[in-house]
């Protein structure tokens, strides 16, 4: 078939503040420049990829399930599920590009989810350069990190 409207491109990066002692980290910036087609609400398409950014942050920076040896969910409350709260958030900046896609309504493409999939992988690219060693196991939390920096050390 033909590719729907929502096939897109873009780009994503996220700036950090990285404490290579502690291995711990601050979100300080994201960034997401998007292809959209032709942008028909920039306000309604720019509030929709930053909920995607902020999703995919979250998803690789501390979102994940703990498992017992059974293979039993161990974290299965919001208590214990930690999720990005009020004042953990980046700047988030959305920019578009507009390449009326010519067999779509308007031109316009959607943007959907297209917030959400480079951020895991940006996040993972900042920090990786920051605690120089290849992080590629989401999520990408302080302890993780450590300890692929200590086993590279011995």
């Amino acid at each position: 078939g033909v590719p729907g409207p929502e096939w897109t491109v873009g780009a994503q990066a996220v700036e950090v503040e990285f404490d290579p002692r502690t291995c711990t980290y601050e979100l300080v910036t994201a960034v997401s420049v998007i292809d959209a087609g032709k942008v028909l609400n920039p306000k309604t398409a720019a509030g929709q990829v930053m909920g995607g950014m902020c999703m995919g942050l979250g998803l690789a920076s501390r979102e994940g399930f703990l498992y017992d040896d059974n293979g039993t969910v161990k974290n299965q409350q919001f208590r214990s599920y930690k999720l990005m709260r009020f004042g953990e958030n980046p700047a988030y900046v959305v920019k578009f590009i507009e390449t009326p896609k010519l067999d779509s309504p308007y031109g316009a493409r959607s943007v959907g989810e297209h917030g959400i999939i480079g951020m895991p992988g940006a996040l993972a690219n900042s920090l990786s350069t920051a605690a120089q060693v290849n992080l590629n196991q989401l999520p990408l939390t302080p302890e993780s990190i450590w300890r692929l920096k200590t086993e590279g050390d011995s």
